[in-house]
């Protein structure tokens, strides 16, 4: 069962089309994923959109294009983007002391630059088994408890060191917009970026729950996290445990569907949003003390070097082509979204499986098949 829209289609060979959708389907069959969803738009317009599967398997309810799926650390784009657009604005300094904004933070030799490009050695919660065990699922739990906690902790190694991938320095750093802003993390998203590109389905997904037009998410318990959360493993998928994403708003709390990742996707590559200098530090390389990239760990899209950007993205090659992108992934989701600006290219690839999976094997392929 599939929603099929294909506009444009002459801009998109037949074996590209082809290729995209053979991959598909060889992931979904091997890998138990219930849906996938796949846009891609050239120049700013729409050449192939296509839905597979079913966004709710209890009820067999087919996925379409109005489908929404969790985000995921996509959502660090937007936090990226809007430390940058403050910093234009003289609001702040990349340069800044954490604890200029939070004074918990003081005693750390850390900048908002170091945490952009998770080079701050800021101690993550998202990762530790007391986390997962006690507030991964509670409904009532946000924020501020888990950053006091990254707060009484020491460095994970001194600043500037090292690259070592951290969600709770992208929910700290939703706290220094609000403080530079004087709104609402989410609300100064929807403000300066949200609204002005018409991105109406983009919503915060506070706790999980079935809403309209939202996919559910799924997974296979491996027996590590079974353990964590005492539930049973196998190779059965199973509805994805409820993650309670208000703890990392910054860091990954958005959902939308594809067309709406596509309008960001197009505004970066035309220039729209963080267009002139602030576009080109959006892309721009982290470095270490040394001078060394700050290169990209596990979660890189190809799996290959890539490196860390000031706008909460990567930069990674597939097949020599550079590609500015990244995962997301939650409980029950995975997601990935890209520009190739040498194609003039832009890519949204949405899943309700959870991030058991390496993502790499389902989107990879599906963009080799645009490079052809």
């Amino acid at each position: 069962m599939f929603a099929l829209t294909l506009l444009f289609a002459s801009a998109l060979s037949s074996v590209q089309v082809r290729a995209i959708t053979a991959s598909v389907e060889e992931s979904m069959a091997q890998r138990q994923i219930p849906s996938i969803a796949v846009r891609v738009d050239r120049d700013g317009t729409n050449v192939y959109a296509r839905t597979f599967g079913y966004r709710d398997l209890a009820d067999r309810v087919p996925a379409d294009l109005a489908t929404r799926y969790q985000y995921g650390s996509i959502t660090k784009q937007f936090t990226g983007a809007a430390i940058l657009t403050l910093a234009k604005e003289g609001k702040l300094s990349l340069d800044d002391p954490l604890g200029k904004w939070l004074p918990q933070f003081a005693k750390y030799p850390v900048t908002l630059r170091q945490m952009l490009v998770h080079t701050s050695g800021i101690a993550d919660y998202s990762g530790e088994e007391w986390y997962l065990r006690k507030d991964y699922t509670n409904p009532s739990v946000g924020y501020d408890p888990l950053i006091a906690w990254s707060a009484s902790q020491p460095l994970r190694f001194t600043p500037g060191t090292k690259a070592e991938y951290d969600n709770a320095a992208y929910t700290i750093l939703a706290r220094v917009i609000e403080k530079a802003s004087g709104m609402p993390y989410f609300a100064f998203l929807s403000k300066r970026f949200l609204q002005p590109l018409h991105m109406t389905s983009v919503a915060p997904q506070t706790f999980f729950k079935i809403e309209p037009d939202t996919a559910r998410g799924y997974m296979v318990p491996q027996p590590e996290v079974a353990a964590v959360f005492g539930i049973s493993s196998g190779a059965t998928l199973v509805p994805a445990l409820e993650w309670n994403l208000t703890q990392c708003d910054g860091a990954g709390f958005l959902v939308g569907d594809t067309a709406d990742l596509q309008k960001w996707d197009d505004a970066l590559l035309s220039g729209r949003v963080l267009g002139g200098e602030i576009g080109r530090e959006f892309r721009t390389a982290g470095r270490l003390a040394d001078g060394k990239p700050t290169y990209t760990g596990p979660e890189n899209p190809a799996h290959k070097p890539g490196v860390y950007l000031l706008g909460g993205l990567g930069l990674f090659e597939v097949d020599g082509v550079p590609v500015y992108g990244a995962n997301g992934g939650t409980a029950g989701f995975l997601a990935f979204t890209a520009t190739i600006p040498s194609k003039h290219l832009a890519v949204t690839i949405l899943t309700n499986r959870g991030a058991d999976l390496d993502n790499s094997k389902t989107t990879i392929p599906i963009v080799r098949a645009l490079l052809k």
